[in-house]
């Protein structure tokens, strides 16, 4: 199938304060910080790469992608999706957290027919429903916007009430890294970490 120009919203915000209160997506793994590996792994999948929720602009100006505020701070990543709205131009969205840095690279792909067929696709991965991984068409962002401005802040509940279908994809793709046994633990398992392909795992799951 033909996949719609897409743009990928890196969640950038939150306090780290599991991490001791760092700018987490500057947290560096192997020489690398968090946020370089995603979009690594995420450029070759789309058309845009949009940073939405940086916590201080001047470290990330030099990266040389659009940079958005939350409209909103401290209203969840809920604020980062809807403010990216402003400097997105094309006609998906893919939304994702800056602490999986090592999504599948064939993310998009996959969630792709079902995002074609409902407008809405969100990862499903080792059992556990990825609330941020999403692929979204107009009319959803849309419908997510309207739940934001109408108070709704948590994306789970914003998922169930229009019944968006789940893509299972392999679990390590969507390693979280929030701690520092959590960053220790990815350090561990880098090799087989970085050579995440994601294969399908299964059909969407209503």
């Amino acid at each position: 199938m033909s996949i719609p120009p897409t743009t990928a919203v890196v969640l950038c915000g939150g306090r780290g304060s599991r991490l001791g209160g760092v700018d987490k997506p500057l947290v560096e793994l192997a020489g690398k910080t968090l946020l370089a590996r995603l979009i690594e792994r995420l450029e070759p999948q789309v058309d845009a790469v949009v940073l939405s929720g940086v916590r201080e602009r001047r470290d990330y100006e030099a990266l040389g992608y659009p940079l958005v505020e939350d409209g909103d701070r401290d209203q969840g990543p809920l604020a980062g999706i809807v403010s990216a709205r402003s400097v997105v131009r094309t006609p998906w969205i893919l939304t994702t957290p800056v602490d999986t840095p090592f999504l599948p690279l064939n993310l998009v792909s996959s969630l792709a027919p079902t995002c074609q067929r409902t407008g809405a696709a969100v990862v499903t991965a080792g059992g556990h429903r990825q609330n941020l991984a999403m692929l979204l068409d107009p009319d959803r962002v849309e419908s997510l916007a309207r739940f934001y401005t109408g108070g709704g802040r948590a994306v789970h509940r914003w998922l169930a009430a229009h019944g968006v279908e789940e893509v299972e994809l392999p679990a390590a793709g969507f390693f979280n890294i929030n701690t520092p046994d959590d960053l220790a633990r990815a350090g561990e398992l880098l090799p087989t970490l970085e050579r995440t392909v994601a294969t399908r795992q299964g059909s969407s799951v209503p």
